[in-house]
């Protein structure tokens, strides 16, 4: 068209306030710029990190991202994928989300990209970029064993059946291999946040009074924990140590200074966000991505 018509068009735009439909731009043109991101909750420890560091690729690109979750509902997860996918989006992101058999079924039919992120996921839908949950709570065990700590407990909160699994083994693998028995565990359908460690702490302490390092599964269930030490006069670490996954700005912020075995979130989230643009052009990604884990200690596990 030409610019004069251009600028008529722009103006009645504005003044009407109109807004693309962007339901029938998707049925005209069969395809859509959009990427659904599939999640058990918005509130899932790294989730915002990341969809903002997957945006952060997309978005330049022109594709937006969808975020949705199931709110740990595991039976209903195929219902949100059959949701998700009536929006016709380019691709399918799932972060920390147990796929179903009909979910799989959903998502192969779709005949689009599907990236699955989070923990590392032995048999993806098509391609996955995560981080192994049972190697990192090995490696958080066996640095505080080295420190003198004996007896040890793991709070895990909430998690999808494949995390929680993967967090079992390696505690069990890692206790184990330390001579030391692994009964101390409490696992919890409370969601993995700053109130579930606060409110179960007491009952932790009560079945097991010999304590002197709780290991949770998220940052905020560790500063939840350590509040309710603070609450309690428990000195932390002197009476407790606490020590966590996670390796957010909690773990920095937190007094004392949490420490944990920082999963890489970003870099998980743009190596995503790499792989279904390379999908969406139709060249050849990686169907598997194990990223690695780092250990940093802090005051929370400080021996005296």
């Amino acid at each position: 068209m030409s610019p004069k018509l251009r600028e008529k068009i722009d103006a009645a735009v504005t003044e009407l306030g109109y807004v693309t439909n962007l339901a029938a731009s998707t049925l005209a043109s069969a395809s859509s710029r959009l990427v659904a991101m599939a999640t058990p909750a918005l509130t899932s420890p790294g989730c915002a990190i990341i969809s903002q560091a997957l945006q952060s690729v997309l978005r330049p690109r022109g594709y937006d991202v969808l975020l949705s979750e199931d709110n740990y509902a595991a039976p209903h997860g195929s219902r949100l994928i059959e949701k998700l996918l009536s929006y016709n989006p380019a691709a399918m992101v799932l972060y920390n989300f147990d796929n179903s058999l009909e979910s799989r079924r959903l998502l192969l039919t779709a005949g689009i990209p599907v990236l699955e992120i989070g923990g590392v996921t032995p048999a993806p839908v098509m391609m996955s970029v995560g981080a192994n949950y049972g190697l990192a709570i090995k490696q958080l065990i066996n640095a505080l064993a080295i420190k003198g700590f004996k007896n040890i407990a793991l709070l895990c909160a909430a998690h999808e059946h494949h995390i929680h699994q993967q967090i079992l083994s390696g505690w069990h693998s890692a206790m184990l291999s330390l001579n030391q028995s692994p009964h101390r565990v409490v696992s919890s359908s409370l969601p993995p946040d700053f109130s579930t460690g606060k409110n179960l702490l007491p009952k932790i302490l009560l079945d097991w009074p010999e304590l002197d390092l709780l290991i949770c599964t998220s940052d905020e269930v560790a500063c939840g924990a350590i509040s309710s030490c603070h609450a309690r006069g428990i000195s932390v670490p002197a009476q407790l140590a606490v020590a966590s996954l996670g390796g957010g700005v909690l773990a920095e912020i937190c007094s004392p200074a949490l420490t944990t075995v920082e999963l890489p979130y970003q870099e998980m989230g743009i190596l995503a966000g790499k792989q279904i643009w390379s999908a969406l052009q139709g060249r050849k990604a990686d169907d598997s991505a194990t990223l690695a884990t780092q250990l940093v200690m802090r005051a929370s596990t400080a021996m005296p």
